[in-house]
C-alpha cells in the first residue's frame, strides 16, 4: 500500500465571505484579478452558455489595481461559477465544478474524497482567490489530525513589509503551517513594478531560510514579467541566493512548451540544472491542465511523464490533483489512477512520486 500525498488540494468557506481578508471586496479584488488571468476555463455567455473571447474584466494594459474595471457587477455565483454583467449580457467563468452549489468545500469533504480516492494526506494550498486561509487550514488540522498539511500566504507584493513578516511568522509559529504559497499573480498589487528578487525582499526570504519550510511557487507563464523562460530566469537568479530553500513549482513545467512537431519534449538544460542542481520538485497534475482538450486515461500526458522522468529521474516529481477544481474534467480518483498507465514507472518510483518525495520534503 502506497502512502499517497496530494500536493496540490484546497479547502475554503463559502467563497462570499472574507475568507480571511480584510473583507469581502478585498477578496473580490482577487478574486476578478484572478478571472481575468484565468486561461484554463473560457469565459461564457450565460443565456446561451457560448463561449466569447471577451474578459471584460480589466484594463490589459495596467495590471495594477488601478486596471480593474468596476462597472460590471462581479461577483460570486452558484454552481461553480463567478458571474459579471456587461451592458445587461451576464457572463461567468466556470471555475469550480457545477456541484459545488454554494461555493464551498469544506475539510470534511476533501476528506470524505481523500478516503473514497485512498489518498492519506493533502498538502493545503493557499491561494487569495480562496482566502487567506491559515486558520481555517489550523481548524482543519485540529478535527482531522494527520490529514492535512497547510501552507500558508502573505500579500506577496508587500512581503517586505513588517505586518507580513508578522503573518508569516504567525502562520508557521502559532497555526503549525509547515510550508508557503507564494504567487507571481499577487504582484498585481503593486502594478508588478519589482519582483521577488528585488534587495527589499530579502529579510523576508531570510525569515522563510530560518523558518526552514519549503515555498511552493506559482509561476504564471504569461505575466508583465514575460513568459516562462523569464519567469524561470528570475527563479535562478533567487535560487543563486535562497538555494538551501526547498521548492515546489505548483502546475509543474508546462512540458507542452518544449514539445516539438512529434510531441517529443525536451527540456532545455536551465530548467533541467533547476530540477537537478537545487532541492526544487515540480508538480505532476495533468488532469486539471489538460482535461479539456483530452480524454481520461490522458495517454499524452503518460508521454510527457515520462519525459519528465526520463530527463529528471523520480526524485523531483510529485503527485498532484487540484482538488475540488479537477472534478471539472474528471474524478479524484481518476485524477490519482490515471498514473497506473504510466507503466514505466516502478513501485519504487510510484511511492516516490506519490508521496515519498513530498513526506521527504516534510520531514
Amino acid at each position: 500500500m502506497i502512502d499517497v500525498v496530494d500536493c496540490h488540494a484546497h479547502i475554503f468557506p463559502p467563497l462570499r465571505e472574507a475568507c480571511g481578508l480584510p473583507d469581502t471586496e478585498t477578496h473580490l479584488l482577487f478574486q476578478q484579478r484572478a478571472m481575468h488571468t484565468h486561461g484554463n476555463q473560457p469565459v461564457r455567455r450565460r443565456r446561451d452558455h457560448a463561449i466569447v473571447e471577451a474578459r471584460h474584466l480589466w484594463d490589459g494594459t495596467d495590471p495594477s489595481e488601478a486596471g480593474r474595471t468596476l462597472e460590471v457587477d462581479f461577483r460570486v455565483g452558484r454552481m461553480g461559477r463567478f458571474e459579471w454583467t456587461v451592458e445587461d449580457e451576464d457572463y461567468y467563468v466556470q471555475f469550480l465544478p457545477p456541484s459545488l452549489q454554494d461555493m464551498h468545500f469544506a475539510a470534511e469533504a476533501l476528506v470524505a474524497q481523500m478516503d473514497y480516492a485512498g489518498i492519506h494526506t493533502a498538502i493545503l494550498q493557499n491561494d487569495h482567490i480562496y482566502g487567506d486561509l491559515a486558520d481555517y487550514f489550523a481548524a482543519a488540522n485540529v478535527s482531522h489530525p494527520g490529514r492535512f498539511i497547510g501552507l500558508a500566504n502573505v500579500d506577496e507584493a508587500f512581503a517586505y513589509r513588517d505586518d507580513q513578516l508578522e503573518v508569516l511568522h504567525r502562520c508557521v509559529g502559532e497555526l503549525g503551517m509547515r510550508g508557503l504559497y507564494y504567487t507571481l499573480s499577487g504582484f498585481f498589487r503593486n502594478g508588478y513594478d519589482t519582483n521577488f528578487t528585488h534587495p527589499r525582499y530579502f529579510p523576508f526570504w531570510d525569515a522563510v531560510a530560518a523558518l526552514n519550510i519549503p515555498v511552493f511557487w506559482v509561476f504564471l507563464g504569461d505575466s508583465p514579467v514575460g513568459g516562462f523562460v523569464e519567469e524561470m530566469g528570475l527563479f535562478r537568479t533567487w535560487l543563486e541566493r535562497y538555494g538551501q530553500i526547498p521548492s515546489v513549482l505548483v502546475h509543474g513545467i508546462p512540458t507542452a512548451l518544449y514539445a516539438d512537431g512529434d510531441d517529443r519534449v525536451q527540456l532545455p538544460d536551465a530548467i533541467c540544472q533547476i530540477l537537478t542542481q537545487f532541492p526544487v520538485y515540480s508538480e505532476v497534475l495533468y488532469p486539471i491542465a489538460w482535461g479539456g482538450r483530452t480524454e481520461y486515461p490522458y495517454t499524452r500526458a503518460q508521454d510527457h511523464i515520462r519525459a519528465l522522468y526520463d530527463q529528471l529521474g523520480p526524485d523531483r516529481l510529485a503527485w498532484g490533483s487540484d482538488m475540488p477544481n479537477v472534478e471539472r474534467y474528471c474524478s479524484y480518483r481518476q485524477s490519482l489512477s490515471y498514473m497506473d498507465h504510466c507503466d514505466f514507472l516502478s513501485d519504487a518510483d510510484r511511492r516516490k512520486i506519490l508521496g515519498g518525495n513530498m513526506r521527504k520534503l516534510f520531514a
